[in-house]
């Protein structure tokens, strides 16, 4: 190739001055030297790739067995880190054991110590109550129908221990059951008392009741006797009228020529029933004034049947009374036209 560019020429010299045969051959030439040298380089570069493939092969041979190296050697590794946790865990565990048994030979030189405290304890109470034995010996020999020997009075003392905690069993018992009694008791006592309360209380709403009751009977009292008053006077007055309407009766009866009307005869024969009627309740009054005081509302209701009567006749006697009226005032207005036809006044 640096041959090839040694020989070239301008190019404004060698294309103006050949022809256009040559120009063509001359290209050819250097399309024949061009793949002649891309033909070498391509050589070349499969020579380059054959030793890069060798090296590539051995680099890969070599890292393989550095591979194999490093994995021997990472698995000698962690079996030596197995060892180290193994020897650890069983250094940790020695020790340990060697702690507890440490510990466990503190423990046990502390119980042999309270042993030996104990025992010299014992030895001492056995001496205190060496005495005691002695006493009891006494008492054997001193008593010996009742207590044979030591025993009999252990016994006995069992038998005595026993019946007293049988005692404190049964003592707890009654204060149970006495505390049981209080309770109910003191129970039954608020519930008494509620159940006073309460009925205080219902008296004094019974209580409250009946002076409402009392109050309502004065008050019914107070209105029957008022409405009493009230019947007397409207009976005063009716009997004023009445003998106010007899009077006014007999006055036009005494005082004007007696004129006979159409209803003036039943009408006065009908009076002279009613007052035989009435001189009959009369009488019938005075006899049931003897009577108890239980006959009292039937008087009342003859009293009123008996204004009815009055009242009945007084209508009757109003009635005759008006046709007198009517009477007296036409006599009255014919004697006013006679005057006005004979030219006189009337005073």
């Amino acid at each position: 190739m640096q041959k090839l560019e040694k020989k070239k020429l301008p190019s404004h010299l060698q294309y103006d001055t050949v022809s256009p045969a040559t120009k063509l051959l001359e290209k050819r030439r250097k399309m024949y030297e061009v793949h002649e040298a891309f033909e070498a380089q391509k050589n070349e570069f499969k020579k380059q790739e054959e030793t890069f493939k060798r090296q590539e092969e051995q680099i890969r041979a070599r890292d393989m067995e550095i591979q194999e190296n490093l994995i021997k050697f990472c698995k000698f590794l962690q079996d030596n880190e197995t060892k180290k946790k193994r020897a650890e865990n069983r250094l940790k565990d020695e020790q340990k054991i060697k702690i507890q048994k440490e510990q466990d030979r503190k423990d046990l030189e502390k119980q042999h110590e309270d042993l030996v405290i104990n025992s010299k304890k014992l030895e001492r109470k056995v001496t205190a109550l060496k005495k005691y034995e002695e006493y009891l010996e006494s008492i054997s020999k001193t008593y010996p129908d009742q207590y044979h020997d030591l025993q009999a009075i252990l016994d006995r003392y069992e038998t005595l221990i026993k019946s007293n905690d049988k005692l404190v069993i049964e003592h707890k018992h009654m204060e149970e059951q006495y505390e049981k009694l209080k309770y109910e008791s003191s129970q039954y006592e608020t519930q008494t008392n509620q159940g006073i309360l309460q009925l205080n209380n219902e008296i004094k709403d019974l209580q409250k009741r009946l002076e409402e009751k009392t109050n309502e009977k004065n008050n019914l009292y107070q209105s029957v006797e008022n409405s009493s008053n009230e019947a007397q006077t409207k009976n005063l007055i009716l009997g004023r009228i009445l003998m106010a309407i007899d009077n006014l009766h007999n006055r036009c009866q005494d005082g004007t020529q007696k004129i006979k009307h159409d209803l003036e005869e039943p009408k006065q024969d009908k009076q002279g029933k009613d007052d035989k009627k009435a001189k009959n309740k009369e009488e019938k009054k005075k006899d049931d004034k003897k009577n108890l005081k239980e006959k009292k509302e039937e008087q009342q209701t003859n009293a009123e049947d008996n204004y009815e009567i009055k009242s009945a006749v007084a209508q009757q006697k109003l009635k005759t009374i008006a046709l007198y009226l009517n009477d007296f005032k036409k006599i009255i207005e014919e004697c006013r036209a006679v005057f006005k036809n004979q030219g006189k006044k009337v005073v």
